[in-house]
């Protein structure tokens, strides 16, 4: 009886210490899911503007949190994704994204974001439609 009783507390111990880190574990799968369907987001628009050979939009709003991904010309693609409430955009240089059918963008600068203290900026260079991610 008494092996039973302290095989038990010891099983007790352990999943105690593996669930305690559980909230940050999800919070930061959150954040990783939502950077990476962003960024899957921002390429599938650019593929979608050079494919259809149309202007297509990427806006952002920080009243709901989210982005909207259209066509500027009508047709059928309409996206809306809302972010996690960890993440909040912080109005930096863009607010927009366009491009071109060509697949350029028409605008350039930082997209901003916080996540828990942490800074994560989507920098969007002139031209090409090329961006990169810098965390502060």
């Amino acid at each position: 009886m008494l092996e039973v009783l302290l095989v038990l507390s010891v099983m007790l111990v352990l999943l105690s210490v593996l669930v305690l880190p559980l909230p940050k574990l999800t919070a930061s799968a959150e954040k990783n899911q939502f950077f990476y369907q962003l960024q899957a987001d921002l390429f599938f628009a650019q593929a979608y503007a050079i494919s259809r050979q149309e202007r297509v939009e990427v806006r952002f709003s920080s009243n709901p949190q989210g982005y909207t991904v259209h066509s500027l010309s009508g047709s059928s693609l309409s996206l809306h994704r809302t972010m996690p409430q960890s993440v909040t955009y912080i109005a930096g240089s863009l607010s927009k994204m366009t491009f071109l059918p060509n697949g350029n963008t028409i605008e350039f600068g930082l997209l901003r974001f916080m996540h828990r203290g942490e800074s994560i900026s989507y920098v969007v260079q002139i031209g090409k439609g090329r961006f990169y991610v810098q965390k502060e």
